[in-house]
């Protein structure tokens, strides 16, 4: 506009100047001053187009960068997997990994990509846990948890440091197991009857071990001291690895767990009966609970794979996929049915429903006990 400089508002004498000193009109015969008193409402229009031209703009560009972000996660979800994927193991090492080692390597030959484990073991699996829920949910890291993990943690620790159910996208179940019962080997019993027996005559004096406080394990032989009226010192591990140990060296005096086979078999602990509500293919000549003479008595524990929250759906099925096409393998089925390791893999939303349906069937468990964390 050649017709606009700037002036002197205090000697100009147009009312447009005064209130916007950088404007003057320069020719007031050629626009008069009704044209001139308008020259606000016409600044003021101008600035507004530009806002909105600036906005648009942004809108526009914001768009653009979302259109292409989506592009490349598209591309990052249709790769996967990409690089190496990782798999928390909560437990320490030497606890019993067969299944996820025979897991592991199954997946890796389906996925094309390293599937490595990574041990975090201790309290009662809340540590490794924890790790996961905070990982990004893209995928590369995975947990391997039990019903201790997502179904019974949540009763046992008011302040659990992830939410079972918020935190986590179930991809599928793995393996479902009854405990062996065995004791020291120092003690001078054969059966289960026999453990019994000695613990009432010697109430408060033996000990049993657990993978942690509100484990499965606990909770079984917390139910097996309720149902028989003894009582037992609890001692809690890290994990399975140091309990075996400490039984099969008479530092503890009884225990559950999946992982016992190969000390029973080679006597380095005595095996004592199983906890579910038949006989262990791997170990026949052990008697479960209920045929020891603890009648309806069955405990038995879960594991299964689960990824970070918010895990893209494609991703949850390719592992999905993977992890049952390994289980498939009749070779791994006898492999752990030989150690009393039941295969049972599932659909993402059966292993969901499962954890949401067990968690008050534990709670109920855990209040009748009295078991907390700090026991």
């Amino acid at each position: 506009q050649p017709f606009l400089f700037d002036c002197d508002p205090r000697i100009c004498q147009f009312d447009s100047c005064r209130r916007f000193p950088r404007l003057h009109m320069r020719d007031r015969s050629l626009f008069g001053a009704p044209l001139l008193d308008k020259l606000p409402s016409i600044v003021t229009m101008r600035r507004t187009q530009s806002m909105f031209i600036k906005s648009l703009i942004s809108c526009v560009t914001a768009m653009v960068a979302a259109v292409a972000s989506t592009g490349a996660q598209a591309d990052v979800v249709g790769n996967y997997p990409s690089k190496p994927i990782q798999i928390i193991y909560p437990w320490a090492a030497g606890s019993g990994e067969t299944t996820i080692r025979a897991l592991a390597e199954g997946m890796s030959a389906r996925l094309k990509q390293p599937v490595v484990i990574d041990f975090r073991p201790g309290a009662s699996t809340i540590i490794g846990a924890s790790y996961v829920a905070r990982a990004p949910a893209d995928g590369y890291t995975l947990l391997f948890g039990s019903s201790t993990t997502f179904s019974i943690n949540p009763s046992v620790y008011p302040k659990l440091a992830y939410d079972p159910i918020k935190d986590f996208t179930p991809v599928s179940r793995v393996t479902s197991s009854s405990f062996f019962v065995f004791a020291n080997p120092k003690l001078p019993i054969k059966t289960l009857g026999d453990f019994i027996a000695l613990a009432k005559s010697r109430p408060g004096e033996l000990s049993y071990a657990t993978p942690g406080v509100g484990s499965v394990p606990h909770l079984s032989i917390e139910r097996l001291s309720q149902e028989t009226g003894i009582k037992l010192i609890h001692v809690p591990y890290k994990g399975n690895g140091p309990l075996m140990t400490d039984v099969s060296g008479g530092h503890v005096d009884l225990s559950f767990s999946i992982n016992a086979y190969p000390f029973i078999k080679e006597n380095r602990v005595r095996g004592l009966a199983v906890s579910g509500d038949r006989r262990s293919s791997a170990l026949p000549e052990l008697p479960t609970v209920a045929e020891s003479g603890v009648k309806n008595y069955s405990a038995a524990v879960w594991f299964g794979i689960v990824a970070p929250a918010g895990t893209p759906a494609v991703i949850v099925k390719k592992l999905n996929d993977a992890i049952r096409d390994t289980l498939a393998q009749p070779g791994l089925v006898a492999k752990l049915a030989d150690q009393g390791i039941d295969v049972s893999s599932s659909t993402p939303g059966a292993f969901a429903a499962q954890i949401k349906d067990e968690t008050p069937i534990w709670e109920r468990v855990i209040k009748t006990a009295g078991i907390s964390a700090g026991d």
